[in-house]
């Protein structure tokens, strides 16, 4: 095992870990909709934000992979940003899904009250996403993402504002539709092949 593997067994363990709560989470929402007399409002909001945590922390992992050949010594310091780089996006998952889901009786009113946790995770891990992008390649690797990565990162400073203040799910609704199908342009439309 090389020094490579060895540091991203943990964080690949934070990623799983995040992976199983979203799908123990999907699971709940189907058991509750399967209920009789349970019912569960659904929230386009809620889905379309959970897809796009959900294809971030895939791809967090997925591009990790670079680090093999462009870190050569690894160092406390670098191993502890992955692991609270990987601890960020866990807990946007957390977020998003019910631990239990006594007394949640719609998604979209579950989300609005926890919209200022996860629009400051969401703030805190685009930042963190950032430095990421730049131990990986440099600043020639951010650029070459181009306007739809760039543009990523530029447009979530309004959407936290907007969405930390806003209650109206409408609003939430558009951004976090926009976002997602942005995060499927970025992960199906520039992930590089698996190679360093």
């Amino acid at each position: 095992m090389d020094q490579f593997e060895y540091v991203m067994v943990l964080v690949s363990i934070i990623v799983g870990l995040g992976i199983a709560h979203v799908l123990f989470g999907i699971g709940g929402i189907v058991d509750r909709l399967s209920r009789r007399g349970d019912g569960l409002e659904l929230s386009l909001a809620h889905a379309a934000w959970l897809g796009h945590c959900f294809l971030w922390l895939i791809m967090f992992w997925w591009w990790e992979y670079r680090l093999s050949t462009t870190v050569a010594d690894w160092t406390m310091g670098l191993y502890l940003f992955l692991i609270f780089y990987a601890i960020t996006i866990f807990l946007l998952q957390v977020v998003l899904i019910p631990r239990t889901w006594d007394g949640v009786t719609s998604l979209k009113e579950y989300f609005l009250e926890r919209r200022v946790w996860f629009y400051s995770l969401f703030a805190f891990g685009t930042i963190l996403d950032n430095v990421d992008s730049y131990l990986i390649g440099g600043l020639q690797y951010i650029l070459d993402t181009g306007y739809v990565g760039m543009g990523l990162s530029i447009a979530t400073i309004p959407v936290v504002i907007i969405g930390i203040r806003s209650t109206n799910i409408r609003t939430h609704n558009i951004m976090a539709t926009i976002f997602f199908g942005w995060q499927i342009m970025i992960g199906f439309g520039h992930l590089e092949a698996l190679s360093p």
